[in-house]
């Protein structure tokens, strides 16, 4: 059985869903699994449902499911705490990706642009991940996906390339899945474990 560890969690966020990876310092990964973050009678991609709506009318849908975001991420988030608990483990930090470009606060400039559309949803999962670290009182480490194997082995005083050696071994004998999310989610964490004293 594996012993008593601090663990950082990483998370990968998509439209409605995330992976979380907890990874202990040897490294090990202690916990991982999807995410919800999104009460499914919603539309996951808030932004683009509301695209052909009255502005007041997309308001009200993106605020629902800005709502439903925050209070689903803040229960799975809890969960992932509660059960690495159970086995001991006190989680040191949370790693959460920023967006990758800036949204306006105009909705309606929002909603005339595809990309922004794109980015409006990265910003509303991501942000509810925040929220949700914040209300459980964990600190956060904000990374970009562009960045994360560099700042990752600087945190861990190692290559890029031997980052991504450690990231693949970390997944051998865990099974399916062990893809990009699930990599980029223990670098993360590894990063925040590496990060935050």
């Amino acid at each position: 059985m594996l012993g008593v560890a601090e663990v950082a969690i990483g998370l990968r966020d998509h439209s409605g869903w995330a992976v979380a990876v907890a990874v202990s310092a040897e490294p090990l990964v202690r916990d991982r699994r999807r995410l919800e973050l999104c009460d499914p009678a919603l539309p996951r991609q808030a932004f683009h449902a509301a695209s052909g709506l009255p502005i007041e009318q997309a308001r009200e849908v993106i605020i629902q499911v800005e709502r439903s975001a925050t209070a689903t991420s803040e229960k799975e988030l809890r969960h992932v705490v509660h059960d690495l608990a159970g086995q001991g483990h006190r989680v040191r930090a949370v790693a959460i990706s920023v967006p990758t470009s800036s949204v306006p606060h105009d909705l309606s400039t929002i909603l005339r642009s595809h990309p922004l559309l794109h980015a409006a949803e990265g910003e509303l999962y991501s942000e509810a991940l925040a929220d949700a670290a914040q209300a459980a009182g964990l600190p956060i480490v904000r990374f970009t996906t562009k960045n994360l194997v560099g700042d990752a082995a600087s945190a861990l005083d190692c290559s890029p390339a031997t980052m991504m050696e450690i990231v693949v071994k970390l997944g051998h004998g865990l099974g399916a899945p062990w893809a990009k999310d699930q990599k980029e989610a223990a670098m993360a964490a590894l990063l925040a474990l590496h990060t935050v004293g």
